[in-house]
């Protein structure tokens, strides 16, 4: 049985002043973001903060996952200032097995 992936924290940090440029990219943003399948875990923006934004990424490693988020559009048109991509782990939850893929 293959190990399960590791889980990555992603927290996207919006350059300051945007104004409507995200709402313009967004579609293209989300299509990509669903485009990633069972590695894209969930994500948004948080509901107290629109400079930043969530993201739970499965993948090996944290380059794999910046590779990865290269193609999103919000990153091809320049709108995150920086990307901070961290390991972590998914211990205790009603979800947690689920988020990390396995029943235990």
């Amino acid at each position: 049985m293959a190990e399960p992936q590791k889980i990555f924290a992603v927290q996207y940090n919006y350059v300051p002043g945007l104004g409507d440029q995200r709402d313009v990219h967004r579609a293209a943003h989300r299509e990509f973001l669903g485009s990633l399948g069972t590695a894209m875990v969930a994500a948004g923006a948080y509901v107290d903060d629109p400079t930043a934004a969530l993201l739970l990424v499965k993948s090996d490693a944290a380059e794999s996952v910046r590779d990865l988020l290269a193609g999103d559009p919000f990153q091809q048109h320049g709108l995150i200032s920086s990307t901070d991509v961290h390991e972590w782990s998914c211990a205790v939850g009603d979800q947690a097995a689920a988020i990390r893929g396995n029943g235990a």
